[in-house]
């Protein structure tokens, strides 16, 4: 049976196999590290439920569909990776994200049992193609595979509900938003460096760790949201991070610019939709204070942006505008709406659920594994998953310094998160991380 697949999962598989398209989850668990045989049993006993894994994606006139793979196999699918004792996970990360999918004509996933790296753990990373699933539906595989058992003979739902969903004030709100947003691409205020793709060497992940808690008390503070938050913490790291290198010295530089547009995804799913295949979401453009505000007037310029972004009517907007266009004008729009000539990062924000577990060992960290869309240095993602909160980047480690970026996230959010915050920048950070959250 033959699935089409809507015109932005086009164009992310437009953009090539590169391991920097390629995002997922890295699960840690607690306890011994199963046989692969287990985990190959248990992905099997699982695949009812997910039929999109044994799917693979084919064009035909002039449109991209996921069919049938005849030739299935699971064991290419399924790799065991064992690293000496005292790798750490940043390094563990980085070894992952580097590694190509399966064979080019199968399913564009992986799932990789991965131990040694510190005692009386190991860890289980799902890594899918952009063009396949977005994050949320990435989230509904993990769910599926390692939340509770599935009822017997059910298959997962992975249809989507009709598209409309919101008054016709709202969509007309909305649709001017994507317009505005199709302009922003073309004529940016500022023509923003495209960076050749790094190769596969080049990629690097670093991450840290926070808890709800933490962010969600921030935002209350000063009048904003957990996303409010994190990108406050990301102001403030790349503040510091782009402060020692001179203006126009380099791609860092950039990031000194004021204010710093931050593209970030959507989700157009609504309740029920969790298992539909394929990328359902939208993107928004959202500018980073003024550096060198006191941190209450930059909390209170983010935050007015986001409220924005969240109340004109985006997601219902682009969800019909997907629907009833032609593939060609919504391939174009999107190409524009990701070009990185507008903006020079890519921001996620996601959760799992709570609970997951394997055989009895649960969950006691996750961890995302973000994209790197073509023309773009860096990404930043984060995960939550019950209490915890894990951010990463994942970047080129030909950016100078850019490994620091995780932990001068997270001594950014110490600092604002103090009684008294300063701007960025106005004293030096620490650069304590905190350890796993769990």
């Amino acid at each position: 049976m033959k699935r089409p697949l809507n015109p932005i999962d086009e164009v992310f598989l437009s953009m090539g196999r590169e391991p920097g398209l390629t995002h997922g989850q890295f699960l840690r668990f607690r306890g011994s590290p199963p046989p692969l045989a287990a985990l190959r049993d248990h992905l099997v006993a699982r695949l009812p439920g997910l039929p999109r894994l044994t799917y693979r994606t084919t064009t035909g006139s002039g449109r991209a569909y996921q069919v049938p793979s005849t030739g299935f196999d699971i064991r290419e699918h399924l790799r065991e990776e064992e690293f000496p004792a005292g790798t750490t996970l940043d390094e563990v990360l980085t070894a992952l994200v580097r590694l190509p999918l399966p064979r080019h004509d199968g399913p564009l996933w992986s799932l990789h049992l991965v131990h040694g790296y510190a005692p009386g753990e190991y860890a289980v990373c799902y890594r899918v193609h952009h063009g396949t699933e977005d994050g949320l539906g990435a989230v509904h595989v993990v769910a599926s595979l390692f939340g509770d058992e599935p009822e017997s003979g059910r298959e997962a739902r992975d249809e989507q509900g009709p598209f409309f969903g919101a008054c016709a004030d709202e969509l007309l709100r909305g649709t001017l938003n994507v317009g505005a947003g199709l302009v922003h691409g073309l004529l940016p205020a500022r023509r923003w460096p495209k960076v050749p793709g790094p190769r596969p060497g080049h990629l690097a992940v670093c991450s840290t760790s926070a808890t709800q808690r933490e962010l969600g008390l921030l935002g209350q503070r000063f009048g904003g949201t957990f996303n409010d938050a994190f990108l406050m913490a990301l102001w403030g790291a790349l503040t510091t991070w782009s402060a020692t290198e001179e203006q126009g010295a380099g791609v860092r530089s950039v990031f000194r610019a004021s204010p710093v547009p931050v593209r970030m995804p959507l989700s157009t799913r609504r309740t029920g939709e969790e298992g539909a295949l394929g990328n359902h979401l939208t993107t928004a453009v959202v500018a980073l204070p003024d550096q060198g505000l006191r941190t209450e007037a930059a909390f209170a310029q983010l935050v007015e942006g986001t409220h924005r972004m969240r109340s004109r009517g985006l997601r219902p907007a682009s969800r019909a505008l997907v629907a009833l266009l032609p593939s060609a004008v919504t391939r174009w729009t999107v190409r524009r709406l990701l070009s990185p000539r507008s903006s020079p990062l890519y921001a996620s924000n996601y959760s799992l659920p709570n609970f997951l577990s394997f055989k009895g060992d649960p969950v006691i960290d996750a961890i995302p594994l973000g994209v790197l869309l073509p023309g773009n240095a860096l990404s930043v993602t984060l995960l939550s998953c019950g209490s915890r909160v894990r951010v990463s980047f994942l970047y080129d480690r030909r950016l100078p310094e850019a490994g620091r970026l995780a932990a001068l996230w997270r001594a950014a959010l110490d600092t604002l998160s103090a009684p008294t915050a300063p701007a960025p920048g106005t004293s030096p950070p620490s650069t304590h991380t905190k350890g796993p959250s769990c």
